[in-house]
């Protein structure tokens, strides 16, 4: 049903991805300035037709931190698998790339899906924060 390759969309399909995964909107002046500034990024395609339903990247340094961010899969193809093939690509890189002591994070927004590739919840030692502009 999927197959994935590693790219990075168009900030036009970016946007649409975003919207039809139920994330919160990005403006394209922000996501003009941020996309191909990846360190590694995957697509998820439907192996017929070719159509992007999913993308995960990773940004950061390169060599003490490392983001996972933009992981999402469109509703209509969520819960059945595509997700865990974009995570498998994106740990694949991390575990190939990462220099030892690497500081690996994301803000997960589900519950149960990222313990499975050792991720944990960071508190009471540190927690997430945010400011949205």
């Amino acid at each position: 049903m999927f197959k994935i390759e590693e790219g990075t969309p168009d900030i036009e399909t970016f946007l649409n991805l975003r919207a039809r995964a139920g994330m919160q909107p990005r403006s394209e002046e922000g996501a003009s300035k941020g996309l191909g500034q990846e360190i590694f990024s995957v697509l998820l395609k439907l192996e017929e037709p070719d159509d992007i339903v999913g993308m995960g990247r990773i940004i950061g340094d390169g060599g003490t931190i490392f983001v996972i961010c933009d992981m999402l899969v469109i509703e209509q193809f969520q819960s059945k698998g595509g997700g865990t093939m974009i995570m498998n690509a994106l740990m694949n890189y991390l575990l190939q790339e990462a220099p030892p002591q690497s500081y690996i994070n994301l803000m997960a927004d589900v519950d149960g899906f990222y313990e499975r590739w050792g991720f944990e919840s960071s508190l009471p030692n540190s927690r997430g924060m945010v400011l949205k502009t």
